[in-house]
């Protein structure tokens, strides 16, 4: 009697490990992408809320690789050095800037939206049509702290795709198609995954 119930006691323990690693398997292959609101702490505080609000500076200028690449990218320091080579020289971050800049080091900034690794994301598509970067990004120019404004989930993607959530006024400019999908942008998988 003993016995069975060491055995059973065994069996019960492994099916408990074998689930516990399965969960954390499947939490590693289909990352939590909505990491709404997340707004970590950077190395230097940088205000969006400032440089594109108050300031006026475009996305683009900081952010360059977006007009071009998949990535819109982090500014090189050269393009933070345009500015700040005489403007706020007597703050503590500008000159932990200028520090890095003069040893050629960069910031290690830390990234605030993620997709999974499976996701193909091309800034430049979205750009190219006119998709304005508070569509996903959120209203940068009042935030001090960038946070991720969108959920940035398949769902959110597809419902902008099929001109759901999609904007009215870049609706206007993109002119679904007729058919009864109506979409706006591709949705067959692909598009994103590759």
């Amino acid at each position: 009697m003993v016995g069975k119930f060491l055995n059973l006691k065994l069996i019960l323990v492994l099916l408990f490990t074998v689930f516990i690693l399965v969960i954390i398997s499947l939490g590693s292959i289909f990352p939590n992408a909505s990491n709404q609101g997340y707004a970590p702490a950077q190395p230097i505080a940088f205000s969006h809320k400032i440089h594109a609000g108050t300031n006026k500076i475009g996305c683009i200028y900081c952010h360059t690789g977006a007009e071009r690449s998949r990535h819109a990218t982090v500014p090189a320091l050269s393009i933070c050095m345009n500015c700040h080579r005489v403007v706020g020289l007597d703050k503590p971050d500008i000159q932990k800037l200028l520090k890095n800049f003069q040893e050629k080091r960069p910031i290690e900034w830390i990234r605030v939206h993620e997709l999974a690794d499976y996701v193909y994301f091309p800034h430049k598509r979205h750009v190219k049509i006119g998709v304005a970067c508070e569509i996903c990004h959120g209203d940068v120019k009042n935030m001090d702290v960038i946070e991720q404004y969108a959920p940035l989930t398949m769902g959110w993607c597809i419902d902008c795709h099929r001109g759901i959530t999609t904007p009215k006024q870049l609706l206007s400019r993109l002119k679904p198609k007729e058919d009864h999908y109506k979409e706006v942008g591709p949705t067959h998988c692909t598009a994103c995954h590759n």
